[in-house]
């Protein structure tokens, strides 16, 4: 958001409203799961391991807290996890097995693609696809969009409908495939960044 606010002020109609991933948890965990234990918001922490530092700065937004109490308290970075556990000498090769606690029942079917470049948009698309046509989509093909490394495109035929999907991976190409965007070189129904 912060991106598209500083960079392109005049498609801020093109980002999703809905929260990332990461929010979406934090404000379920602070509300359904903190009821379902009986502990006030205000005494949960919520603690999120993210790839990219912009989850940092996500998690900080005031929109995303409620009378100043954030839905997602900490982020550290992937690296800053290896390094903790590093430092803290912890080998997992010796730690007992346990079973993944099951806060909020089984996973679905999408949530394995939801951590991948493009494993959000993807996973909207399937169940978009779904109700719409009322089958299972089969495998989404991406393909390189050509003279741009790190942009991939599908068209998906959703019913008599065909969707285009563009996919940026990092902000440095998220920023060549909007300048395309911009210009009307290219028109996406939907964008992943």
């Amino acid at each position: 958001v912060k991106f598209f606010q500083h960079q392109f002020p005049d498609m801020l109609d093109v980002p999703s409203t809905a929260k990332s991933p990461q929010q979406m948890f934090g404000a379920i965990a602070k509300t359904y799961y903190a009821d379902l234990l009986g502990i006030p918001r205000e005494k949960m922490v919520v603690v999120s391991i993210m790839p990219c530092l912009a989850k940092k700065y996500e998690c900080a937004r005031p929109e995303f807290s409620v009378n100043g109490n954030p839905d997602v308290d900490i982020v550290l970075s992937t690296r800053e996890l290896a390094r903790l556990i590093k430092r803290m000498n912890i080998d997992f090769v010796n730690l007992p097995d346990e079973d993944f606690d099951a806060p909020l029942g089984e996973s679905t079917g999408a949530a394995p693609i939801f951590g991948a470049t493009g494993g959000v948009i993807e996973a909207a698309l399937r169940t978009a696809y779904e109700l719409a046509t009322g089958q299972t989509l089969d495998k989404v093909d991406f393909e390189a969009v050509r003279g741009m490394e790190g942009v991939r495109s599908a068209d998906v035929q959703v019913g008599p409908h065909t969707l285009k999907i563009g996919i940026a991976h990092e902000l440095g190409n998220a920023r060549k495939l909007l300048e395309k965007v911009r210009s009307g070189e290219v028109q996406y129904h939907a964008i992943e960044v």
